[in-house]
């Protein structure tokens, strides 16, 4: 008798439907049609009964007010699309609710038209339901996740119930399907509508606008190995089910997905883009008699420019102990290298360069943290790198002896001196 009572429920929605949009509709623009709040008080009470008929958990009266709410000149006015699969997910009636959730995803980027009221009845189902829109009363990252838990339940719960195979598969698709759109309900006008004084009644009763839409944020983890399982699923759907009015949709959602996914793989991985470019940081070494050197690398290509500053003032006695040898090296200076090697992790720049002295060597650079996407502002990506660096200096070399006075007691000479560093640098390209 319940399997009965669903069949004709059914039945009387769909026919509803078809005759709102039965004669010439097709030469009809539904969605330009306007509402008149004040003309929709009866439709309120109805809601209102539905309200209460929920509330009770009457099925018959339930029915009897979804099918007078269906029946509208305008289609979706008084009762929309969203709020049916809402009540029939909190009736359990997921025979209808499965395949009610695939039009709604197969309507993405189509625009729709949003029920008039923003009355107890949207509110009721909004609150229970929780799993399309947004809600303001937790921060978004929080509240996408448990919208997509909630959604997911409804789902997995389907492919479970007894239903008939095909939906029973498809719940387990959608299930995995959600978390690749963004749901829009009423609620984010009637916030609108307290910001912008512009939105007055009768514009929130004519609402016509996209209700689902492909959702992809690839600065959030995105599981592709898992997104592989759920193509198996879409393939076997299709195979299985040629003559079912999903499967088409289905093998299209595959390919479309698949390049969401290719999408994600580009971004997270656009340090390969970026290999040999260019950009700008800073570094800083200590290295060998406690030199100092500090630079910024400016990179072009494969051209990299540094100005930097070397500190290294030592003095140490000669090997025959009857002179001091100091370094003297407390200069500003330039190297110009080249990217001659570079991965996610390494990079290897031999260079030259000097300006009170020549210098030439090899600078490794180990990155152990890289930002995992790019900045939405400028569209950088960071990096911290470990830093490891010879350099041979040519260079002046002043000795003297130890209690010298008078200038002819200092020699200077030209040298070459060999240098080791270890250093930090951030970079951003």
């Amino acid at each position: 008798m319940m399997s009965c009572t669903r069949i004709l429920s059914a039945i009387l929605i769909l026919a509803a439907f078809s005759l709102a949009q039965g004669i010439g509709s097709e030469k009809v623009n539904f969605n330009k049609m306007k509402v008149n709040p004040a003309e929709m008080q009866s439709e309120l009470n109805t809601r209102e009964d539905l309200l209460q008929a929920l509330k009770t958990g009457n099925t018959t009266k339930v029915d009897s007010a979804l099918h007078v709410l269906s029946y509208e000149k305008i289609p979706e006015s008084a009762i929309d699309s969203l709020e049916i699969l809402q009540i029939n997910l909190i009736m359990g009636r997921y025979d209808l609710a499965v395949p009610q959730l695939a039009n709604i995803l197969m309507k993405k980027d189509k625009k729709v038209r949003y029920s008039f009221a923003n009355d107890s009845l949207f509110h009721y189902l909004r609150n229970e339901t929780r799993f399309a829109a947004h809600y303001r009363d937790r921060p978004y990252d929080r509240d996408r996740r448990e919208r997509l838990k909630k959604a997911k339940k409804y789902m997995t719960e389907a492919a479970q119930a007894n239903l008939k195979q095909e939906y029973k598969d498809l719940a387990s698709i959608l299930a995995d399907l959600l978390p690749y759109y963004e749901f829009s309900d009423k609620g984010q006008w009637i916030y609108l509508s307290t910001v912008f004084n512009g939105i007055s009644t009768d514009s929130l009763a004519n609402i016509v606008a996209v209700r689902t839409e492909d959702w992809v944020n690839y600065h959030q983890e995105m599981d592709t190995v898992g997104v592989l399982s759920l193509f198996e699923k879409m393939r076997a759907f299709y195979k299985k089910y040629p003559e079912s009015e999903y499967s088409d949709w289905i093998y299209q959602k595959i390919t479309s997905l698949n390049k969401h996914v290719e999408g994600y793989k580009r971004y997270r991985n656009y340090y390969l883009d970026k290999l040999y470019t260019g950009g700008l940081g800073l570094e800083a070494f200590i290295g060998s008699s406690a030199a100092l050197v500090v630079g910024i690398p400016l990179q072009y290509s494969r051209f990299i420019l540094t100005p930097s500053y070397i500190y290294d003032n030592n003095s140490y006695r000669t090997r025959d102990g009857s002179r001091i040898e100091a370094n003297n090296l407390d200069n500003f200076f330039v190297t110009a290298g080249f990217d001659a090697f570079e991965n996610k992790w390494f990079k290897i720049q031999p260079f030259i360069g000097g300006y009170e002295f020549f210098t030439t060597g090899l600078q490794a650079d180990f990155r152990f943290w890289m930002s995992k996407t790019l900045g939405s502002e400028f569209h950088d990506g960071t990096y911290l790198s470990l830093k490891f660096r010879y350099m041979g200096i040519y260079y002046t070399s002043e000795k003297t002896t130890e209690n010298a006075i008078a200038e002819d007691d200092r020699t200077k000479e030209k040298k070459w001196g060999n240098w080791f560093f270890a250093g930090i640098g951030v970079h951003f390209w």
